[in-house]
């Protein structure tokens, strides 16, 4: 119940209040049953078939090369398609890299904020999305990156 609040927005306190926990203890309480989840998710993943290797092979690697297709219509009926590169997926595959990685600095902390949603989702923020997109699209444009840019 804990996890289910949490993952509609809801705080650690308020989150464990509503799972029943004791409100004089409900943030502490919230806080040791997240860190129990998450000390325990290796091996809950891996004994569901979702080693390392199997999650990288299976799911990372082929949203790397992710594709789309893409449809043209005149007058309601679908004229030409064109296979194109997907991006969106591509890069938050690359997100989940070098997140994993520990590519990412450190994000400072911001209180009683929602612990287990910033660990469970992996998002990469607006600005950091369109400056990788940006430099893609100048390499692949032959362009060579003017300086080493530091990662954020």
């Amino acid at each position: 119940m804990l996890v289910k609040h949490l993952l509609k927005g809801m705080s650690i306190t308020d989150a464990a209040i509503k799972a029943g926990y004791s409100e004089k203890y409900a943030g502490q309480c919230g806080s040791q049953a997240l860190e129990a989840i998450r000390q325990k998710m290796p091996q809950i993943l891996d004994n569901a078939g979702l080693t390392d290797k199997a999650l990288v092979e299976k799911y990372l690697k082929p949203a790397l090369e992710a594709n789309e297709t893409t449809f043209a219509k005149f007058q309601g009926k679908i004229t030409d398609s064109k296979d194109c590169i997907s991006w969106g997926p591509r890069l938050n595959a690359l997100d989940v890299a070098f997140n994993l990685k520990g590519s990412y600095a450190p994000k400072a902390s911001q209180g009683n904020t929602n612990i287990y949603a910033q660990n469970a989702v992996i998002v990469c923020d607006e600005g950091r999305r369109a400056e990788l997109i940006e430099q893609r699209q100048r390499l692949l444009a032959g362009e060579k990156p003017a300086k080493a840019t530091e990662v954020q």
